[in-house]
Protein backbone atom coordinates (compact mmCIF):
# COMPACT_ATOMS: atom_id res chain seq x y z
CA UNK A 1 0.00 0.00 0.00
CA UNK A 2 3.01 2.77 1.19
CA UNK A 3 5.85 3.41 -0.57
CA UNK A 4 9.10 1.86 0.37
CA UNK A 5 12.72 2.20 -1.11
CA UNK A 6 16.25 -0.01 -0.83
CA UNK A 7 18.89 2.28 -0.66
CA UNK A 8 22.69 1.30 -1.15
CA UNK A 9 25.63 3.72 -0.36
CA UNK A 10 27.46 2.94 -3.86
CA UNK A 11 24.74 3.90 -5.77
CA UNK A 12 23.56 7.12 -3.95
CA UNK A 13 26.64 8.84 -4.11
CA UNK A 14 27.86 10.32 -7.32
CA UNK A 15 30.45 13.00 -8.63
CA UNK A 16 29.07 16.17 -10.26
CA UNK A 17 30.99 19.34 -11.07
CA UNK A 18 33.83 17.82 -8.53
CA UNK A 19 31.26 17.68 -5.93
CA UNK A 20 29.91 14.70 -3.94
CA UNK A 21 26.32 14.87 -3.78
CA UNK A 22 24.72 12.47 -1.27
CA UNK A 23 20.82 11.75 -2.07
CA UNK A 24 20.02 9.81 0.76
CA UNK A 25 18.54 12.16 2.62
CA UNK A 26 16.41 14.13 0.01
CA UNK A 27 15.01 10.57 -0.63
CA UNK A 28 13.96 9.69 2.68
CA UNK A 29 12.28 12.94 2.80
CA UNK A 30 10.25 12.44 -0.10
CA UNK A 31 9.43 8.82 0.95
CA UNK A 32 7.97 10.11 3.93
CA UNK A 33 6.09 12.97 2.66
CA UNK A 34 4.46 10.70 0.15
CA UNK A 35 3.53 7.76 3.18
CA UNK A 36 1.62 11.51 5.02
CA UNK A 37 -0.23 11.53 1.99
CA UNK A 38 -0.97 8.24 1.01
CA UNK A 39 -2.37 7.88 4.96
CA UNK A 40 -4.48 10.86 5.40
CA UNK A 41 -6.27 9.60 1.27
CA UNK A 42 -6.55 6.24 3.00
CA UNK A 43 -8.55 7.47 5.95
CA UNK A 44 -10.41 9.98 3.94
CA UNK A 45 -11.41 6.73 1.31
CA UNK A 46 -12.15 4.16 4.44
CA UNK A 47 -15.15 4.83 6.45
CA UNK A 48 -14.13 2.71 9.07
CA UNK A 49 -11.44 3.84 10.15
CA UNK A 50 -12.29 7.05 9.50
CA UNK A 51 -15.08 5.91 12.32
CA UNK A 52 -12.20 4.52 14.31
CA UNK A 53 -10.66 7.53 14.63
CA UNK A 54 -13.31 9.49 15.67
CA UNK A 55 -14.17 7.57 18.14
CA UNK A 56 -10.81 7.47 19.41
CA UNK A 57 -11.29 11.90 19.59
CA UNK A 58 -14.04 10.91 21.48
CA UNK A 59 -12.94 9.20 23.97
CA UNK A 60 -9.57 11.37 24.22
CA UNK A 61 -12.21 14.62 25.02
CA UNK A 62 -14.40 12.60 27.28
CA UNK A 63 -11.33 11.66 29.64
CA UNK A 64 -10.47 15.29 29.44
CA UNK A 65 -14.02 16.09 31.33
CA UNK A 66 -13.17 13.80 33.89
CA UNK A 67 -14.14 11.15 36.16
CA UNK A 68 -17.72 11.49 35.58
CA UNK A 69 -18.20 9.62 32.22
CA UNK A 70 -17.12 6.86 33.40
CA UNK A 71 -19.65 6.48 36.23
CA UNK A 72 -22.63 7.97 34.67
CA UNK A 73 -24.71 6.24 31.70
CA UNK A 74 -26.89 9.28 30.66
CA UNK A 75 -25.49 9.71 27.35
CA UNK A 76 -26.36 6.01 26.46
CA UNK A 77 -29.89 6.83 25.69
CA UNK A 78 -28.77 9.84 22.92
CA UNK A 79 -29.59 9.62 19.52
CA UNK A 80 -26.72 10.07 16.85
CA UNK A 81 -28.61 12.87 15.99
CA UNK A 82 -28.44 14.38 19.53
CA UNK A 83 -25.10 13.30 20.44
CA UNK A 84 -23.61 14.94 16.91
CA UNK A 85 -25.88 18.19 18.15
CA UNK A 86 -24.42 18.33 21.45
CA UNK A 87 -20.72 18.02 20.38
CA UNK A 88 -21.65 21.24 18.04
CA UNK A 89 -22.83 23.09 20.34
CA UNK A 90 -19.60 22.36 23.11
CA UNK A 91 -17.41 23.14 20.48
CA UNK A 92 -18.56 25.92 18.81
CA UNK A 93 -19.63 24.20 15.28
CA UNK A 94 -21.97 27.29 14.31
CA UNK A 95 -22.54 26.17 11.32
CA UNK A 96 -23.91 22.26 12.04
CA UNK A 97 -25.79 23.78 14.85
CA UNK A 98 -27.89 26.27 12.79
CA UNK A 99 -28.66 23.48 10.33
CA UNK A 100 -29.67 21.42 12.55
CA UNK A 101 -31.57 23.94 14.19
CA UNK A 102 -33.32 24.64 10.85
CA UNK A 103 -33.91 21.08 8.98
CA UNK A 104 -34.21 18.60 11.49
CA UNK A 105 -37.63 17.91 12.69
CA UNK A 106 -36.61 15.66 15.13
CA UNK A 107 -33.99 16.77 17.73
CA UNK A 108 -34.65 17.15 20.80
CA UNK A 109 -32.97 20.66 21.99
CA UNK A 110 -33.52 19.93 25.65
CA UNK A 111 -31.74 16.68 25.23
CA UNK A 112 -28.44 16.17 27.94
CA UNK A 113 -25.34 14.56 27.91
CA UNK A 114 -24.09 12.13 30.71
CA UNK A 115 -23.06 14.90 32.95
CA UNK A 116 -26.81 15.95 32.77
CA UNK A 117 -26.32 19.30 31.21
CA UNK A 118 -27.74 20.27 27.56
CA UNK A 119 -26.60 22.44 24.69
CA UNK A 120 -27.37 25.72 26.16
CA UNK A 121 -25.21 24.68 29.21
CA UNK A 122 -22.50 23.48 26.92
CA UNK A 123 -22.25 26.35 24.70
CA UNK A 124 -22.19 28.85 27.36
CA UNK A 125 -19.82 26.85 29.53
CA UNK A 126 -17.71 27.22 26.59
CA UNK A 127 -18.34 30.36 25.88
CA UNK A 128 -19.37 30.38 21.98
CA UNK A 129 -22.07 33.29 21.80
CA UNK A 130 -23.62 32.62 18.40
CA UNK A 131 -24.16 29.00 19.69
CA UNK A 132 -26.07 30.46 22.40
CA UNK A 133 -27.78 32.95 20.38
CA UNK A 134 -28.90 30.17 17.91
CA UNK A 135 -30.40 28.50 20.89
CA UNK A 136 -32.05 31.06 22.56
CA UNK A 137 -34.09 32.26 19.32
CA UNK A 138 -35.76 27.99 19.89
CA UNK A 139 -39.09 27.85 21.86
CA UNK A 140 -39.71 25.92 25.06
CA UNK A 141 -35.43 25.70 25.75
CA UNK A 142 -34.89 24.44 28.70
CA UNK A 143 -32.64 25.45 32.16
CA UNK A 144 -31.82 29.15 30.71
CA UNK A 145 -31.64 30.21 34.39
CA UNK A 146 -29.42 27.47 34.83
CA UNK A 147 -26.97 29.02 31.75
CA UNK A 148 -27.40 32.57 33.31
CA UNK A 149 -25.96 31.56 36.44
CA UNK A 150 -23.02 29.36 34.51
CA UNK A 151 -22.43 32.74 32.69
CA UNK A 152 -22.10 34.54 35.73
CA UNK A 153 -19.70 32.67 37.17
CA UNK A 154 -17.52 32.85 34.57
CA UNK A 155 -17.73 36.45 34.06
CA UNK A 156 -18.93 35.98 30.50
CA UNK A 157 -20.54 39.35 30.21
CA UNK A 158 -22.01 39.63 26.75
CA UNK A 159 -23.20 36.12 27.36
CA UNK A 160 -25.29 37.47 30.50
CA UNK A 161 -26.34 40.21 28.37
CA UNK A 162 -27.75 38.39 25.50
CA UNK A 163 -29.46 35.69 27.75
CA UNK A 164 -31.08 38.14 29.64
CA UNK A 165 -32.83 39.50 26.42
CA UNK A 166 -34.50 36.63 26.01
CA UNK A 167 -38.56 36.90 26.45
CA UNK A 168 -38.43 34.46 29.57
CA UNK A 169 -36.71 37.02 32.01
CA UNK A 170 -39.83 39.38 30.80
CA UNK A 171 -41.87 37.11 32.75
CA UNK A 172 -42.70 39.44 36.40
CA UNK A 173 -40.45 37.84 39.38
CA UNK A 174 -38.30 35.71 36.91
CA UNK A 175 -35.11 37.37 38.39
CA UNK A 176 -36.03 37.60 41.59
CA UNK A 177 -37.19 34.10 42.53
CA UNK A 178 -34.89 31.34 43.04
CA UNK A 179 -35.23 28.56 41.20
CA UNK A 180 -36.28 26.41 44.50
CA UNK A 181 -39.15 28.75 44.71
CA UNK A 182 -39.79 28.90 40.90
CA UNK A 183 -39.94 24.51 41.05
CA UNK A 184 -43.27 25.07 43.26
CA UNK A 185 -44.47 27.01 39.74
CA UNK A 186 -43.68 24.21 37.67
CA UNK A 187 -40.79 25.78 35.42
CA UNK A 188 -38.62 24.79 33.86
CA UNK A 189 -36.51 27.79 33.79
CA UNK A 190 -33.85 25.64 36.00
CA UNK A 191 -32.78 22.23 36.73
CA UNK A 192 -33.66 20.41 39.57
CA UNK A 193 -31.36 17.27 39.88
CA UNK A 194 -27.91 17.36 40.93
CA UNK A 195 -26.31 16.64 37.86
CA UNK A 196 -27.52 19.56 35.77
CA UNK A 197 -26.76 22.45 37.88
CA UNK A 198 -24.10 23.49 39.63
CA UNK A 199 -25.41 25.66 42.12
CA UNK A 200 -27.30 26.04 45.47
CA UNK A 201 -31.20 25.86 44.36
CA UNK A 202 -31.45 29.34 46.98
CA UNK A 203 -29.06 31.22 44.41
CA UNK A 204 -30.74 33.55 42.29
CA UNK A 205 -28.52 35.54 39.57
CA UNK A 206 -28.05 39.00 41.56
CA UNK A 207 -26.94 36.51 44.52
CA UNK A 208 -24.61 34.96 42.59
CA UNK A 209 -23.32 38.35 40.84
CA UNK A 210 -22.50 39.56 44.23
CA UNK A 211 -20.81 36.61 45.67
CA UNK A 212 -18.38 36.67 42.40
CA UNK A 213 -17.96 40.78 42.47
CA UNK A 214 -19.43 41.18 38.90
CA UNK A 215 -19.74 44.63 39.01
CA UNK A 216 -21.14 45.19 35.36
CA UNK A 217 -23.86 41.85 35.86
CA UNK A 218 -24.93 43.18 38.83
CA UNK A 219 -25.49 46.41 37.34
CA UNK A 220 -27.65 44.77 34.74
CA UNK A 221 -29.73 42.96 37.14
CA UNK A 222 -30.67 45.93 39.04
CA UNK A 223 -31.59 47.82 35.77
CA UNK A 224 -33.47 44.35 35.31
CA UNK A 225 -35.26 45.16 38.76
CA UNK A 226 -33.38 42.44 40.78
CA UNK A 227 -33.36 42.86 44.04
CA UNK A 228 -31.37 40.83 47.44
CA UNK A 229 -34.20 40.25 49.43
CA UNK A 230 -33.03 40.79 53.14
CA UNK A 231 -34.08 37.55 54.84
CA UNK A 232 -36.96 37.61 57.65
CA UNK A 233 -35.76 38.16 61.03
CA UNK A 234 -33.81 34.88 62.68
CA UNK A 235 -37.07 34.39 65.31
CA UNK A 236 -40.07 35.28 62.90
CA UNK A 237 -42.95 32.81 63.04
CA UNK A 238 -44.70 33.86 59.52
CA UNK A 239 -45.82 30.69 57.79
CA UNK A 240 -43.27 30.36 55.47
CA UNK A 241 -40.03 30.76 57.81
CA UNK A 242 -41.84 27.91 59.78
CA UNK A 243 -42.37 25.59 57.60
CA UNK A 244 -38.73 25.99 56.22
CA UNK A 245 -37.30 25.67 59.47
CA UNK A 246 -39.78 22.34 60.04
CA UNK A 247 -38.64 21.17 56.36
CA UNK A 248 -34.96 21.25 56.39
CA UNK A 249 -33.22 23.99 59.34
CA UNK A 250 -30.02 23.76 57.52
CA UNK A 251 -30.90 24.59 54.11
CA UNK A 252 -32.77 27.46 55.93
CA UNK A 253 -30.07 28.46 57.05
CA UNK A 254 -27.83 28.41 54.49
CA UNK A 255 -30.21 29.66 52.65
CA UNK A 256 -29.64 32.92 54.95
CA UNK A 257 -26.37 33.23 54.88
CA UNK A 258 -25.91 32.98 51.19
CA UNK A 259 -27.96 36.08 50.48
CA UNK A 260 -26.77 38.07 53.80
CA UNK A 261 -23.14 36.96 51.57
CA UNK A 262 -24.84 39.00 48.63
CA UNK A 263 -26.47 41.58 50.26
CA UNK A 264 -22.70 42.60 52.01
CA UNK A 265 -20.51 42.10 48.71
CA UNK A 266 -19.05 45.77 48.03
CA UNK A 267 -20.40 45.41 44.54
CA UNK A 268 -23.95 45.09 45.17
CA UNK A 269 -23.62 47.56 48.35
CA UNK A 270 -21.89 50.52 46.19
CA UNK A 271 -24.79 50.05 43.84
CA UNK A 272 -27.81 49.42 45.01
CA UNK A 273 -27.58 51.67 48.08
CA UNK A 274 -28.12 55.52 48.09
CA UNK A 275 -25.57 56.01 51.36
CA UNK A 276 -23.32 52.86 51.08
CA UNK A 277 -21.93 53.80 54.15
CA UNK A 278 -24.65 53.62 56.74
CA UNK A 279 -26.36 50.32 54.94
CA UNK A 280 -22.82 48.90 55.74
CA UNK A 281 -22.92 50.02 59.11
CA UNK A 282 -26.20 49.10 60.03
CA UNK A 283 -25.18 45.66 57.91
CA UNK A 284 -22.30 44.71 60.02
CA UNK A 285 -23.90 45.26 63.41
CA UNK A 286 -27.37 42.60 61.94
CA UNK A 287 -24.38 40.20 61.07
CA UNK A 288 -22.27 40.61 64.07
CA UNK A 289 -25.64 39.92 66.04
CA UNK A 290 -26.39 37.00 63.89
CA UNK A 291 -22.78 35.54 64.33
CA UNK A 292 -23.98 34.70 67.73
CA UNK A 293 -27.82 33.25 67.10
CA UNK A 294 -26.99 31.02 64.00
CA UNK A 295 -24.29 29.22 65.18
CA UNK A 296 -23.98 26.76 61.72
CA UNK A 297 -22.41 29.66 60.07
CA UNK A 298 -20.89 31.64 62.87
CA UNK A 299 -17.26 32.44 61.73
CA UNK A 300 -19.20 33.55 58.14
CA UNK A 301 -21.05 35.86 59.65
CA UNK A 302 -17.76 37.44 61.63
CA UNK A 303 -16.05 37.56 58.65
CA UNK A 304 -19.35 39.55 56.67
CA UNK A 305 -19.50 41.83 59.35
CA UNK A 306 -15.95 42.57 59.33
CA UNK A 307 -15.75 42.84 55.33
CA UNK A 308 -18.38 45.64 55.52
CA UNK A 309 -17.00 47.84 58.31
CA UNK A 310 -13.66 47.72 55.90
CA UNK A 311 -16.17 48.93 53.01
CA UNK A 312 -16.45 51.55 54.59
CA UNK A 313 -13.22 52.05 55.52
CA UNK A 314 -12.20 51.67 51.86
CA UNK A 315 -15.43 54.11 50.84
CA UNK A 316 -13.24 56.65 53.57
CA UNK A 317 -9.84 56.10 51.73
CA UNK A 318 -11.35 57.18 48.12
CA UNK A 319 -12.19 60.41 49.05
CA UNK A 320 -10.04 62.74 47.24
CA UNK A 321 -10.50 65.96 49.58
CA UNK A 322 -12.05 67.02 53.19
CA UNK A 323 -15.22 67.73 51.80
CA UNK A 324 -16.04 64.72 50.87
CA UNK A 325 -15.23 63.07 54.21
CA UNK A 326 -17.02 65.56 56.14
CA UNK A 327 -19.99 64.57 53.72
CA UNK A 328 -19.53 60.95 53.85
CA UNK A 329 -19.56 61.14 57.83
CA UNK A 330 -22.29 64.05 58.63
CA UNK A 331 -24.35 61.39 56.20
CA UNK A 332 -25.43 64.78 54.08
CA UNK A 333 -24.21 64.03 50.64
CA UNK A 334 -26.57 66.33 49.01
CA UNK A 335 -26.01 69.44 51.31
CA UNK A 336 -24.02 72.18 50.10
CA UNK A 337 -20.70 73.35 52.33
CA UNK A 338 -21.29 76.14 54.23
CA UNK A 339 -18.52 78.54 56.00
CA UNK A 340 -16.50 76.69 58.32
CA UNK A 341 -17.01 79.50 61.52
CA UNK A 342 -21.22 78.66 61.03
CA UNK A 343 -20.67 75.68 60.37
CA UNK A 344 -20.78 72.40 63.15
CA UNK A 345 -20.68 69.35 62.14
CA UNK A 346 -22.76 66.42 63.28
CA UNK A 347 -21.18 63.17 62.27
CA UNK A 348 -23.54 61.41 62.43
CA UNK A 349 -21.59 58.39 60.86
CA UNK A 350 -18.92 58.46 63.04
CA UNK A 351 -21.25 58.08 66.06
CA UNK A 352 -23.26 55.65 64.90
CA UNK A 353 -19.60 53.47 64.10
CA UNK A 354 -18.97 54.71 67.60
CA UNK A 355 -22.08 52.92 68.20
CA UNK A 356 -21.76 49.77 66.35
CA UNK A 357 -18.17 48.87 67.77
CA UNK A 358 -16.62 49.77 64.20
CA UNK A 359 -12.99 49.97 65.33
CA UNK A 360 -11.19 50.31 62.28
CA UNK A 361 -12.42 54.22 61.86
CA UNK A 362 -9.80 56.20 63.76
CA UNK A 363 -10.58 60.49 63.47
CA UNK A 364 -7.17 62.69 64.10
CA UNK A 365 -7.59 65.84 66.65
CA UNK A 366 -8.87 68.14 63.77
CA UNK A 367 -12.24 66.29 63.73
CA UNK A 368 -13.53 67.58 66.51
CA UNK A 369 -14.11 70.75 64.61
CA UNK A 370 -14.76 70.00 61.04
CA UNK A 371 -12.38 72.05 59.23
CA UNK A 372 -10.40 71.58 55.70
CA UNK A 373 -7.13 69.37 55.54
CA UNK A 374 -7.92 67.97 59.44
CA UNK A 375 -10.34 65.60 58.31
CA UNK A 376 -8.87 62.17 57.66
CA UNK A 377 -9.54 58.07 58.63
CA UNK A 378 -7.29 55.67 58.52
CA UNK A 379 -6.84 51.74 59.15
CA UNK A 380 -5.93 51.09 63.23
CA UNK A 381 -4.10 47.94 63.24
Amino acid sequence: MFLSFCYSSESLNVKRDGMTVNYYLSVAVCCIAANKVLFKRYIEESPSLRRMTMMREKGRRQAIRGPAFMFNNRGTSLTAEEERFLDAAEYGNIPVVRKMLEESKTLNVNCVDYMGQNALQLAVGNEHLEVTELLLKKENLARIGDALLLAISKGYIRIVEAILNHPGFSVNKRLTLSPCEQELQDDDFYSYDEDGTRFSPDITPIILAAHCQKYEVVHMLLMKGARIERPHDYFCKCNDCTEKQKHDSFSHSRSRINAYKGLASPAYLSLSSEDPVLTALELSNELAKLANIEKEFKNDYRKLSMQCKDFVVGVLDLCRDSEEVEAILNGDLNSEPVEAQRHRASLSRVKLAIKYEVKKIAITEGMARVEPGNVSAKVVP
